[in-house]
């Protein structure tokens, strides 16, 4: 994939995230990076303090259990939801944009981006390599075939 000189590349997953900027030029990108952020997110049953709740019927003597909620995951989908509103805040309104996360995170962060900022994506990668150092990052972006 060419990568213009000044795109922003947006690097996310549940738990931690890199906003880049290509230095380089298209054939050779050398990406700085502009942002790092990681979030510590436990299991959901370290953060569960009791039992999911119970439900009784009146007419019955029958009851159920409510599903217990997936605070992990509710963590990860929000983590992802303010790196896409961040990382538009960041690159202002001009020049192409990149985005590369897991299948998932791709469809959580297409809902939080604006109509506009959507529009200047130039490429999307379904990888999970935002632990990884920028040049890494740098040569998946030159290996990769849309």
């Amino acid at each position: 994939m060419l990568v213009p000189h000044g795109t922003h590349i947006l690097a996310v997953d549940g738990g931690r995230m890199q906003i880049l900027v290509n230095r380089g030029q298209e054939q050779a990108p050398d990406l700085e990076v502009l942002v790092e952020t990681a979030q510590v997110n436990p299991a959901s049953h370290v953060m569960e303090a009791d039992a999911p709740g119970r439900t009784f019927e009146s007419a019955t003597r029958g009851g159920s259990s409510h599903d217990a909620a997936d605070l992990h995951q509710r963590r990860e989908d929000e983590f992802i939801e303010k790196a896409g509103e961040r990382f538009e805040k960041l690159v202002g309104k001009e020049g192409a944009l990149i985005v590369i996360a897991p299948p998932k995170a791709l469809g959580l962060l297409r809902q939080s981006l604006s109509p506009a900022m959507a529009k200047r994506i130039v490429g999307e990668i379904h990888k999970d390599i935002a632990h990884r150092p920028p040049e890494e990052i740098a040569m998946l972006l030159k290996a990769h075939r849309e």
